[in-house]
Formats: structure tokens, C-alpha cells, sequence
């Protein structure tokens, strides 16, 4: 019995290694996303790393009401996600959703890439619409984002 103890450890630990840690120093930009009432797992690109999700995923509510606040918190889902992300010219996020039912599931990822200027914020809203992804980039204060489409792949 000893010896499966540590294991469940490793798998816990392994786990919390593939969240994403925002930076805290250095040239940042601020990025929120959000959703129109879509529950889905806002990721970010970490050089070296691949696509890490972010701590806080985006939240579904079915019906209006704050009943569940507490337990959607306790949760970690939002109706907005709010991170920083290393500013850089090639600075890339995206968003998966899934949604599965018996036998039956869904799957949808989409990434961007866009240029995060220092000290900026931008917004990334996701949609979802006939089993495609979308995933629009705005700077605030009509700061361009100029942001692209491109593949799932976290360069080097």
C-alpha cells in the first residue's frame, strides 16, 4: 500500500503543471475573454510548452440568476476570463470547447495569433455557431489586434 501513494501525488502534481501561470514581470498585456453564454477553456500559447489552459474557465448559465455565484466561483468559472500574457508581436491564445453526451461529443478549438503591445488590453470573445469556433480579438481604446487565425501549434 505504500508504494501507491505516491503515485496518486505524481498524477496530482503532473496535472497542476499543465495550468497556465500569467507573468507578473516584464512587458505584459492584458487579455479578457469571454462568451455568449458558452461554457469553453480559454488556453494560452507558453513558448516551449504547447496551450495551457487558464486556472478560470468561461461559465454557462442557464437560466439568470445569482444562486450559484458561490458555487460557480468554488467552480473557477466566469463569465469573463481575465489573464496577461507576455507581450509579443507573435503573441498566440485560443479557446476549446467541448460538449459531450452519450456517445456523442463535440469538439471545437481555434486559435489566434495577434501582435500584444506593452501595457495594452484587448478583448477575446469566443463563439460557437453550427459546429464552427470563432474567436474575435479587439484592443481597447481602438487599438488594432490585428489578429489572425492560425494552427494549434505553440512555437518554440
Amino acid at each position: 500500500m505504500k508504494y501507491l501513494l505516491p503515485l496518486p501525488a505524481l498524477l496530482l502534481t503532473g496535472c497542476q503543471m499543465l495550468s497556465y501561470t500569467a507573468p507578473t514581470d516584464g512587458d505584459v498585456a492584458t487579455v479578457t475573454f469571454s462568451s455568449d453564454n458558452i461554457a469553453a477553456q480559454p488556453v494560452v500559447c507558453v513558448p516551449g510548452k504547447g496551450f495551457q489552459s487558464t486556472p478560470t474557465s468561461l461559465q454557462q448559465v442557464p437560466f439568470e440568476t445569482k444562486a450559484f455565484d458561490e458555487l460557480l466561483k468554488t467552480m473557477k468559472k466566469a463569465p469573463e476570463v481575465t489573464t496577461t500574457v507576455r507581450a509579443d508581436e507573435q503573441a498566440r491564445i485560443g479557446v476549446i470547447y467541448q460538449k459531450g453526451s452519450a456517445g456523442n461529443r463535440d469538439l471545437c478549438r481555434v486559435a489566434v495569433q495577434f501582435n500584444a503591445q506593452p501595457g495594452a488590453s484587448y478583448n477575446a470573445h469566443f463563439t460557437y455557431s453550427n459546429g464552427q469556433c470563432g474567436l474575435e480579438v479587439a484592443g481597447d481604446n481602438s487599438l488594432q489586434a490585428d489578429a489572425v487565425v492560425t494552427s494549434w501549434e505553440c512555437p518554440k
